[in-house]
């Protein structure tokens, strides 16, 4: 007897520890469940928000934590967890309850396109009858609220801080090398310039709807770039735009007429004047796909010099999008191509070029407050004809970057910015080479 307790013991300690290992690492689902049916929406959610990096992904915690997100007053967050169920769940119950849950969160944050369709969807499955009753009322409410929307405004202020290693743009060289004249020496002013800086911006929305599908935005954005340690590369700009909206919950289309200004140093430098329309899709399984082609007149100020004239452009830029929600990871790639003709071309031909760039960008939400994400560009310019004075030859840059930073959702309207990016462009003229490290911190305020 004493043996055979003896060969038991082990076995009842690896038994004790395998239990206390499954009460660690068990899913508090049921735990949220049970809050959830008692009306303790809160506790839930904050049960929810300490396992959220732990857990974020697994349907049935996803379900249990976007209810309670739901009733707790945090829609925007429902919505993410539950569209994670409904596109990851098997099917049966769980799905048409996700379903159920994420079209009253889109009907709570006004989506009222994206409830209706979710609603119908699951009205066509034939639900039982209660539920077809809650649906027909949820309906009936979505198309009374269509009729009473009104205008909306919506304003954004940013602003950031940071340090700006290259804020011109320039090349670090002192002396350049000509193929007619030989070595020159630049200027001060024409080399890198570093500097600290501050970056805000102003953004207002109109949103005026006409019918369900359809309505008038009016944009106003404002900008200004302080150099603490010079004003000579000091940005001001504006930029208004009236535009036209249409569609669906799976195709959105907008047509739009722009006006911008840019200041350097206090003086007009730049005005501009564009037409633009794009194309949204919805696909299915987290796909999205996108489309847009713009036609700007770019027209530089000629007090300082009528020889300003001879660098504007008409500049025509199509570009193409593709996104992918893959569960906790967004991936964004955008192809695009632009050509840029000189008003003049007896003696602005230079300045007329192509370039193509790509650009991949993947934001990771870490858990409801907390988004890194990474971004890369590559662009290739070719310029039309040689460079005139010194150099006679045609320019071609190749420009590379990448951006690192962090969205930190603070509350739910002021959000925590953060970011670095490194810059270099190689060009076959020596004036025109140049890397750019930069980095800022800030915030963004939603009103």
């Amino acid at each position: 007897m004493k043996t055979t307790r003896l060969l038991l013991a082990p076995l009842f300690c690896i038994g004790l520890q395998w239990s206390a290992y499954a009460a660690e690492n068990a899913s508090p689902f049921e735990e949220m469940d049970r809050l959830n049916n008692a009306g303790q929406y809160q506790q839930a959610y904050e049960l929810g928000l300490d396992n959220l990096e732990e857990w974020e992904g697994d349907p049935q915690f996803d379900f249990a934590y976007g209810l309670a997100a739901l009733e707790s007053g945090e829609p925007n967050e429902a919505v993410f967890a539950l569209e994670r169920v409904s596109a990851t769940a098997a099917g049966g119950v769980l799905r048409q309850r996700a379903r159920l849950e994420l079209a009253r969160a889109y009907f709570v944050t006004n989506n009222l396109t994206a409830a209706e369709s979710l609603f119908n969807t699951v009205l066509a499955s034939n639900p039982p009858a209660n539920v077809r009753q809650n649906i027909e009322a949820f309906l009936q409410l979505i198309e009374a609220r269509r009729n009473q929307q009104s205008p909306t405004f919506n304003w954004t202020v940013a602003s950031a801080v940071g340090q700006d290693g290259n804020i011109n743009s320039a090349t670090s060289n002192g002396f350049i090398d000509t193929p007619l004249i030989g070595q020159i020496e630049l200027d001060p002013n024409g080399q890198e310039t570093e500097d600290q800086f501050n970056n805000t911006t102003l953004g207002m929305v109109y949103n005026y709807p006409i019918t369900r599908n359809r309505a008038v935005e009016a944009r106003v954005n404002l900008g200004h770039l302080n150099n603490f340690g010079t004003d000579q590369f000091d940005v001001a700009n504006a930029r208004g735009e009236v535009a036209y909206t249409w569609g669906d919950d799976v195709n959105r289309f907008r047509h739009g007429f722009a006006l911008g200004q840019v200041n350097l140093d206090g003086s007009t430098f730049q005005d501009s004047i564009a037409l633009n329309s794009s194309w949204q899709h919805v696909g299915s399984d987290g796909w999205y796909q996108s489309a847009s082609a713009s036609y700007t007149q770019i027209r530089y100020d000629t007090s300082s010099g009528a020889s300003n004239a001879l660098r504007d452009v008409d500049q025509l830029l199509l570009t193409g999008g593709l996104t992918k929600i893959a569960g906790q990871f967004t991936h964004s790639m955008n192809l695009y191509h632009a050509n840029e003709d000189p008003e003049n071309p007896n003696g602005g031909s230079h300045n007329g070029r192509t370039f193509t760039g790509l650009a991949y960008s993947l934001l990771y939400r870490l858990n409801a407050q907390h988004t890194p994400y990474l971004r890369a560009t590559a662009q290739d310019v070719e310029h039309d004809s040689e460079h005139p004075v010194f150099f006679n030859t045609v320019r071609s840059d190749d420009n590379r970057s990448i951006t690192a930073g962090w969205f930190f959702q603070f509350t739910r309207d002021l959000m925590i910015t953060a970011e670095a990016s490194y810059t270099d462009n190689a060009s076959n003229i020596e004036l025109f080479d140049y890397s750019r490290f930069k980095y800022q911190a800030g915030f963004r305020y939603q009103f």
